[in-house]
């Protein structure tokens, strides 16, 4: 299929799922921004935005880019968007420091009711971290005016600008606001040793919980008891650090406020950069544990109210991958991660190879609903192009990791 046949394709998929989150917010307000969840265990928040009333995009919405506004830089080069003028700069990410370009234009943007201006856009190699599926990177701008609400269960995010929120059967979490950074109160125990202090409530990691390198050495979390995994990463974030290792085990418990989690796997980085190095707090709570409550953000009254709608269940069964979707620019998805010694490494995958068929379908034709699902299959014959060139078929089938 011809690039831009498949270009425009996307874009009315992409389209028709953001009506189907607007007639699924219909009940609420016109005020209601709805907003894509994709993932079982690890996913983003995509909201639609337009830029100088003409440009129209999904972003990713992250309470832990402060009120950064940022766009990737192949979605910019294919827009039809003609900045004039730019000046360069070091910014950190997730993944360490690197530079980048910084358009300096005066920059509208519209996110449903809400209009904001920016006089610096980074221009970043965003859908390398992310995937294709990502134009942008957004926090709320100047989020602590109104409270805030983050709705899982139905998808949708809004300012409550009567400053008076329903916060009944909310459960009542103190929160600090320091730096644009938003930061709770949490206790983790993992191996029968409780890490307690404050986390960073960051809504673009797709994450449970990721522990700092810095925990890691002061809790000895390498010398706790329990089963864990260690996976490879390629590019986890934004930054200079291109490949990082992660550990996965499963917590005994998470407590937030009064509400207590289980079943929900943690993350730690014995060599973390940027984000997961030596930072003011011992982690960063992620989607896979926001994900389970509808929010709401109080700045000003320094307070974090939850209200839990997703009820526990068992870990499903899983593959011991992930792949980042790069068709937009390749021939296929980039496998991203794998743990090391699983079957998919055993099976003589590795980081960078790209994947361009499953169960005999292009993945160039999967939509983003069947991207999502394939992780449910029960089995996967695996088409692969690996960095030397030559071509792997592999089968995996997946298990249950806890």
């Amino acid at each position: 299929m011809n690039k831009h046949l498949k270009s425009w394709r996307n874009f009315l998929v992409t389209t028709a799922a953001f009506f189907l989150a607007f007639q699924n917010v219909s009940a609420q307000t016109s005020d209601s921004i709805p907003f894509l969840f994709r993932g079982y265990n690890r996913g983003h928040l995509y909201i639609p935005v337009t830029i100088n009333d003409s440009i129209h995009c999904n972003v990713v919405f992250d309470t832990g880019a402060s009120d950064l506004f940022g766009v990737d830089s192949v979605f910019l080069a294919h827009s039809g968007w003609k900045p004039q003028n730019f000046y360069n700069a070091r910014t950190g990410g997730t993944a360490g420091n690197t530079m980048v370009k910084i358009i300096a234009d005066q920059t509208k943007i519209n996110i449903g009711n809400i209009e904001d201006y920016y006089g610096s856009v980074l221009i970043m190699q965003l859908r390398n971290a992310v995937s294709c599926h990502a134009d942008g990177i957004l926090g709320i701008k100047n989020i602590a005016d109104y409270p805030f609400e983050i709705n899982f269960e139905h998808k949708y995010l809004k300012q409550i600008k009567s400053g008076k929120p329903d916060t009944k059967d909310y459960i009542k979490v103190p929160i600090q606001y320091k730096g644009n950074r938003i930061m709770l109160q949490a206790a983790i125990t993992i191996g029968g040793k409780t890490i307690k202090g404050w986390y960073l409530m960051d809504t673009g990691s797709g994450g449970s919980v990721d522990f700092t390198a810095q925990t890691v050495k002061q809790y000895g979390l390498n010398t706790v008891s329990g089963k864990r995994y260690i996976t490879d990463v390629a590019q986890l974030g934004i930054g200079d650090k291109t490949q990082e290792w992660q550990v996965d085990m499963m917590p005994d418990r998470i407590v937030i406020g009064n509400d207590t989690l289980k079943g929900v796997p943690v993350s730690y980085f014995p060599e973390g950069a940027g984000a997961f190095s030596n930072r003011p707090y011992v982690g960063v709570i992620g989607n896979g544990v926001w994900s389970k409550y509808n929010i709401i953000i109080d700045v000003k009254n320094s307070m974090l109210y939850l209200h839990r709608f997703n009820s526990e269940s068992l870990q499903k069964p899983t593959y011991d991958y992930r792949f980042k979707n790069r068709t937009d620019i390749g021939k296929g998805w980039v496998v991203a991660s794998l743990v090391r010694d699983g079957d998919a490494a055993n099976a003589r995958m590795e980081l960078g190879d790209v994947i361009t068929a499953i169960n005999g379908k292009n993945v160039a034709d999967y939509s983003w609903e069947e991207e999502c699902d394939v992780e449910f299959l029960s089995m996967q014959e695996i088409d692969i192009i690996g960095s030397d060139g030559c071509e792997k078929h592999i089968t995996l089938e997946p298990k249950n990791r806890w």
